[in-house]
C-alpha cells in the first residue's frame, strides 16, 4: 500500500476539477489530471524496470511533471533520492555513490556527466508510460520513501531517510496545526528537492486539496512579489533572508497572505518589523529540521519581534544546558512518534543525533519566562565574547547587516585548526575600506575581534541559507 499516493488520490476523487498545481509559466493541472500524470509516470517507471525498494535519483527543476514523479515513486514503492540541479559534479557523484540508485531521472540541460547510473529524461519516461490500468502496478509500501541530503547537526553531508507512513502522519498533523483548508493557496519559491519545498508546501497542499503554486527559485525578489500577489497565495514559507529581500523591494500589500511562515535558526526582530511595514504581513515563526520535521511554531496573529515558539502538538522539547547552573539556555532536544529513520548508511551519525528517543538538533535556544523557546543559533556558532558570555553567529550577522555600510554578512566561527573570520558585502556606493571599518566597529560593540573580509557576493545553498562550508573552502 502506498499511503501517500492513496491519500492524494482520495483527495482527487473528491476535487478532481480543482486546480492542483500551477507552474511558474502559468500552466495548470487539475487533481484529476495530476492522478492521470502519476499513473503514466508509474507505468513509465515499471517499463524501465523500477521495482519496490529501488533507489531512484532525480535532477529536476520545479514542474507539474516533477510533482507527478514524486507521487509516482511513492505509488511504486521506490525510494526518492533528489539531487539539486545546482549540485556540481562532485556532489552528484557523492549522492550517487552514497545511495547507489537504480535509475536517475533528469531533464534536458541537467543530465549529469556520470556513467555510474542509468539515466532517463522525464519526458521519455512519460512517453513510455502505458495508459492507466493497462498493466498491473506492484503494491507500493509504507516503508522507506525518500533520502534527502542535509548537513544536519554534524556539519557534513548525509542522506536522511523518511518512511511514507511517518511522513504522512507528520504532514497530516502539520495541516491540522495550520488549520489548512481546500481554499488555501500554497506558493513555494523553494526547489522540491528540499524539505522546505516538499514538506512545508507540496505535501500539505495536495493532502488538503489546496492549490500548489510553483514560483521560479531563481527569480528576482520583485518577480516573487508579483507571484505572491497574482496567485492569491495564503500560505508561504521562507527564510529570514528572503523576507528581508522582499521587504527591500516593497512596499507591497500582501495582507491576503494569512500564514507568512518563517523558518531558519534565527529570525531577527528587525526583519519582522520590516516585513510588517513594507509588506503588510505578520510573520509567523516556525523551526524544524530535515531530520525531524517541524519542532516549534508560533501562529499567533500578533507582532512577533520579541516572541518565541512552543512545541507542536505531539512534539516534546527539552533543553540540555550549555553551562551548568543556567538551565534556561541549552541545546534543543526533541522527540516525536513520527520522524525520520536517521542517516542512510551511517549508523554512527544516527546514533549521535538520535539518543534514547531524543533528536539532538545542534541548535541552541533560551526558554523565556512565558515558557516559549527563542532559538539563538547553532551550538557550533557560539562565540566567546570579551568579558565572558556567548554570542551566536546569526545574532552577530543581524547586527552587522543593521549597520548602514554592510549589505550581507556571514560569521564563520572557529574550527579545529582555523580561526574565526567574518565575510561581508557592502551596499552600493560604499568603498571596501568603509565597509570593513563599519563591520569592525559592530564586532567591537559585540565584544568580538576577528578578521573581516569584504567580498562582492556571499554564496548560498539552494534553499537560501548561507553556504558556510563553501565560504570556508574559498576564503578560510
Amino acid at each position: 500500500m502506498s499511503v501517500l499516493y492513496d491519500a492524494v488520490r482520495q483527495v482527487a476523487a473528491e476535487r478532481g476539477d480543482r486546480v492542483a498545481v500551477r507552474a511558474a509559466d502559468g500552466r495548470e493541472i487539475s487533481y484529476a489530471e495530476l492522478i492521470r500524470l502519476v499513473d503514466r509516470l508509474t507505468h513509465g517507471l515499471l517499463t524501465v524496470g523500477v521495482a519496490p525498494g529501488d533507489m531512484v535519483a532525480t535532477r529536476l527543476t520545479n514542474s507539474p511533471g516533477y510533482v507527478g514523479l514524486i507521487l509516482a515513486l511513492a505509488r511504486s514503492g521506490a525510494v526518492h533520492v533528489p539531487i539539486s540541479v545546482s549540485a556540481g559534479p562532485d556532489s552528484v557523484d557523492w549522492s550517487v555513490g552514497r545511495s547507489t540508485p537504480r535509475l536517475l531521472v533528469a531533464e534536458p540541460g541537467h543530465v549529469p556527466p556520470t556513467r555510474r547510473v542509468e539515466t532517463v529524461v522525464l519526458d521519455d519516461l512519460l512517453a513510455g508510460g502505458a495508459a492507466p490500468g493497462a498493466t498491473s502496478v506492484p503494491s507500493g509500501r509504507a516503508g522507506l520513501f525518500r533520502l534527502l541530503e542535509t548537513t544536519g547537526s554534524t556539519g557534513f553531508p548525509k542522506l536522511v531517510g523518511w518512511r511514507q507512513d511517518d511522513l504522512l502522519a507528520d504532514r497530516t498533523a502539520w495541516l491540522s496545526y495550520l488549520g489548512i483548508t481546500a481554499d488555501d493557496v500554497f506558493l513555494t519559491m523553494h526547489p522540491l528537492d528540499v524539505a522546505h519545498g516538499a514538506d512545508v508546501h507540496l505535501f500539505p497542499a495536495l493532502l488538503a486539496g489546496a492549490r500548489l503554486v510553483l514560483s521560479d527559485p531563481e527569480a528576482p525578489p520583485h518577480h516573487l512579489l508579483d507571484d505572491l500577489d497574482r496567485s492569491g497565495a495564503t500560505v508561504f514559507s521562507a527564510l529570514p533572508r528572503h523576507y528581508e529581500l522582499l521587504a527591500g523591494h516593497g512596499p507591497r500589500d500582501l495582507s491576503r497572505l494569512r500564514l507568512p511562515l518563517c523558518g531558519g535558526a534565527y529570525l531577527s526582530p528587525e526583519v519582522v518589523t520590516r516585513a510588517r511595514g513594507s509588506l503588510g504581513i505578520r510573520i509567523r515563526r516556525i523551526y524544524g529540521s530535515t531530520e525531524f520535521g517541524i519542532v516549534l511554531g508560533n501562529l499567533d496573529d500578533v507582532p512577533q519581534e520579541d516572541r518565541g515558539m512552543r512545541p507542536l502538538p505531539g512534539v516534546v522539547v527539552t533543553l540540555e544546558p550549555l553551562v551548568a547552573g543556567v538551565p534556561e539556555v541549552g541545546e534543543i532536544l526533541a522527540r516525536s512518534p513520527h520522524t525520520s529513520t536517521g542517516y542512510h548508511g551511517d549508523a554512527a551519525a544516527t546514533a549521535h543525533a538520535f539518543q534514547d528517543g531524543w533528536y539532538r538538533t545542534g541548535d541552541v535556544a533560551e526558554r523565556t519566562p512565558s515558557g516559549e523557546f527563542r532559538v539563538l543559533g547553532r551550538a557550533a556558532d557560539a562565540l566567546a565574547a570579551d568579558g565572558g558570555g556567548l554570542r551566536f553567529a546569526p545574532q552577530v550577522e543581524a547586527a552587522l547587516q543593521a549597520c548602514g555600510p554592510v549589505g550581507e554578512a556571514a560569521v564563520l566561527p572557529p574550527l579545529p585548526g582555523s580561526e574565526p573570520f567574518v565575510v561581508v558585502t557592502g551596499v552600493s556606493g560604499v568603498d571596501a575600506a568603509a565597509v570593513r571599518s563599519a563591520a569592525e566597529g559592530v564586532l567591537g560593540e559585540q565584544g568580538l575581534a576577528m578578521p573581516v573580509r569584504v567580498v562582492e557576493r556571499i554564496p548560498h545553498t539552494p534553499v537560501g541559507k548561507l553556504d558556510k562550508p563553501l565560504i570556508r573552502r574559498r576564503l578560510g
